[in-house]
Protein backbone atom coordinates (compact mmCIF):
# COMPACT_ATOMS: atom_id res chain seq x y z
CA UNK A 1 0.00 0.00 0.00
CA UNK A 2 0.88 3.28 -0.83
CA UNK A 3 1.61 5.90 1.75
CA UNK A 4 -1.16 8.18 0.04
CA UNK A 5 -4.15 5.43 -0.24
CA UNK A 6 -3.66 5.37 3.63
CA UNK A 7 -3.82 8.83 4.57
CA UNK A 8 -7.02 9.05 2.16
CA UNK A 9 -9.88 11.61 3.70
CA UNK A 10 -12.68 10.11 2.22
CA UNK A 11 -11.94 6.37 2.83
CA UNK A 12 -11.49 7.18 6.80
CA UNK A 13 -14.86 9.25 6.89
CA UNK A 14 -16.43 6.14 5.40
CA UNK A 15 -15.02 3.77 8.32
CA UNK A 16 -16.31 6.38 10.58
CA UNK A 17 -19.87 6.42 9.01
CA UNK A 18 -19.74 2.85 8.81
CA UNK A 19 -19.02 2.54 12.32
CA UNK A 20 -21.46 5.08 13.63
CA UNK A 21 -24.42 2.94 11.42
CA UNK A 22 -23.22 -0.43 13.52
CA UNK A 23 -23.85 1.47 16.85
CA UNK A 24 -26.91 3.08 16.28
CA UNK A 25 -27.91 0.05 14.90
CA UNK A 26 -26.57 -2.21 18.13
CA UNK A 27 -28.75 0.27 20.39
CA UNK A 28 -31.91 0.27 18.12
CA UNK A 29 -31.75 -3.80 17.98
CA UNK A 30 -31.16 -4.03 22.13
CA UNK A 31 -31.49 -7.82 23.08
CA UNK A 32 -31.15 -8.10 27.00
CA UNK A 33 -34.85 -6.61 28.05
CA UNK A 34 -34.99 -7.32 31.88
CA UNK A 35 -35.65 -4.49 34.77
CA UNK A 36 -32.14 -3.75 34.80
CA UNK A 37 -31.75 -3.31 31.60
CA UNK A 38 -34.49 -0.48 31.90
CA UNK A 39 -36.75 -0.56 28.83
CA UNK A 40 -37.37 3.46 28.74
CA UNK A 41 -40.54 5.09 28.33
CA UNK A 42 -42.27 5.28 25.09
CA UNK A 43 -44.83 7.92 23.20
CA UNK A 44 -48.19 6.81 21.75
CA UNK A 45 -48.79 9.14 18.53
CA UNK A 46 -51.37 10.81 18.75
CA UNK A 47 -54.09 13.17 16.95
CA UNK A 48 -56.13 16.43 17.98
CA UNK A 49 -58.43 18.16 15.97
CA UNK A 50 -61.18 20.30 16.81
CA UNK A 51 -64.76 20.18 15.30
CA UNK A 52 -67.32 22.95 16.10
CA UNK A 53 -68.90 21.18 19.35
CA UNK A 54 -65.50 19.38 20.66
CA UNK A 55 -62.06 18.25 20.83
CA UNK A 56 -61.06 15.05 19.89
CA UNK A 57 -58.09 13.30 20.89
CA UNK A 58 -57.24 10.17 19.14
CA UNK A 59 -54.32 8.21 20.57
CA UNK A 60 -53.27 4.50 19.38
CA UNK A 61 -52.13 1.77 21.92
CA UNK A 62 -52.10 -1.40 19.88
CA UNK A 63 -51.70 -4.34 22.01
CA UNK A 64 -52.71 -2.99 25.24
CA UNK A 65 -56.24 -3.86 26.98
CA UNK A 66 -58.15 -0.94 28.07
CA UNK A 67 -57.46 -1.31 31.97
CA UNK A 68 -53.40 -0.84 30.97
CA UNK A 69 -54.25 2.78 30.11
CA UNK A 70 -54.78 5.65 32.78
CA UNK A 71 -57.22 8.50 31.71
CA UNK A 72 -57.66 11.83 33.70
CA UNK A 73 -58.16 15.34 33.83
CA UNK A 74 -54.71 17.08 36.12
CA UNK A 75 -55.94 20.91 35.93
CA UNK A 76 -55.69 22.46 32.18
CA UNK A 77 -54.31 19.26 31.11
CA UNK A 78 -55.76 16.01 29.91
CA UNK A 79 -53.32 12.85 30.96
CA UNK A 80 -53.08 9.58 29.57
CA UNK A 81 -50.54 7.14 31.53
CA UNK A 82 -49.59 3.84 31.70
CA UNK A 83 -47.10 0.68 30.65
CA UNK A 84 -46.56 -1.85 28.11
CA UNK A 85 -44.55 -4.82 29.37
CA UNK A 86 -42.47 -6.89 27.09
CA UNK A 87 -43.94 -10.32 27.43
CA UNK A 88 -41.39 -13.11 28.42
CA UNK A 89 -42.53 -16.45 27.78
CA UNK A 90 -39.64 -17.82 28.55
CA UNK A 91 -36.34 -16.50 30.85
CA UNK A 92 -34.29 -18.08 28.58
CA UNK A 93 -35.57 -15.96 25.07
CA UNK A 94 -32.83 -14.18 23.47
CA UNK A 95 -34.36 -11.31 21.36
CA UNK A 96 -32.53 -10.70 18.14
CA UNK A 97 -34.41 -6.97 17.18
CA UNK A 98 -37.09 -5.31 19.06
CA UNK A 99 -38.91 -2.22 17.12
CA UNK A 100 -41.87 -1.93 18.97
CA UNK A 101 -41.80 -0.03 22.25
CA UNK A 102 -42.22 -1.48 25.55
CA UNK A 103 -42.49 0.77 29.02
CA UNK A 104 -44.21 3.57 30.46
CA UNK A 105 -46.03 6.02 28.64
CA UNK A 106 -47.50 9.77 29.52
CA UNK A 107 -48.86 11.99 27.24
CA UNK A 108 -50.17 15.64 28.55
CA UNK A 109 -52.52 17.73 26.33
CA UNK A 110 -53.15 21.14 27.29
CA UNK A 111 -57.11 21.92 27.42
CA UNK A 112 -57.82 24.99 25.86
CA UNK A 113 -60.46 27.17 28.16
CA UNK A 114 -63.22 26.82 26.08
CA UNK A 115 -63.21 22.89 26.85
CA UNK A 116 -66.14 21.50 29.57
CA UNK A 117 -63.49 19.56 31.33
CA UNK A 118 -66.51 17.35 33.25
CA UNK A 119 -67.90 15.93 30.46
CA UNK A 120 -65.04 13.44 28.67
CA UNK A 121 -66.40 10.88 26.96
CA UNK A 122 -63.69 7.98 25.72
CA UNK A 123 -63.77 4.96 23.83
CA UNK A 124 -61.00 2.48 23.43
CA UNK A 125 -61.65 -0.05 20.43
CA UNK A 126 -58.78 -2.21 18.64
CA UNK A 127 -56.25 -0.21 20.13
CA UNK A 128 -57.35 3.45 19.49
CA UNK A 129 -58.31 5.63 22.22
CA UNK A 130 -60.80 8.43 21.22
CA UNK A 131 -61.59 11.05 23.70
CA UNK A 132 -63.71 13.45 23.34
CA UNK A 133 -64.55 16.61 25.06
CA UNK A 134 -67.40 19.21 24.51
CA UNK A 135 -66.58 22.75 23.59
CA UNK A 136 -68.44 25.90 24.84
CA UNK A 137 -70.25 27.32 22.14
CA UNK A 138 -69.70 31.63 22.31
Amino acid sequence: MSAGRDSDPLRELLKIQKRVNEVCEGAMARTDFDAASGVDSWTPVSDVYETPGQLVLCLEFPGLAQDQIDLRIDGDELVVEGERKLDREHASEQFHRVERAYGKFSRRFHLPSNVVRDSVDASYRDGLLVVRLPRLVS
